[in-house]
């Protein structure tokens, strides 16, 4: 990310990581981050939505898979 801020797979990626240590809040930060770059980015709304179901969001995460499918 810092090297290249406009890559949108470093963000998707320091998302994973994020959930993987359960800071569904930070990831989703990420995932936006991916998003931004690329809004074709399928695998990180998916990502986004997961996230947001750890966090009870449901509407918004239902939001997020919808702009998966």
């Amino acid at each position: 990310i810092e090297i290249n801020p406009n890559y949108s797979e470093s963000y998707f990626n320091k998302g994973n990581s994020l959930v993987n240590l359960n800071e569904y809040n930070e990831a989703i930060i990420s995932y936006n981050n991916a998003i931004r770059i690329n809004p074709n980015n399928s695998e990180a709304y998916f990502r986004k939505g997961c996230s947001l179901n750890s966090l009870s969001k449901y509407d918004e995460a239902i939001i997020s898979f919808n702009k998966a499918i």
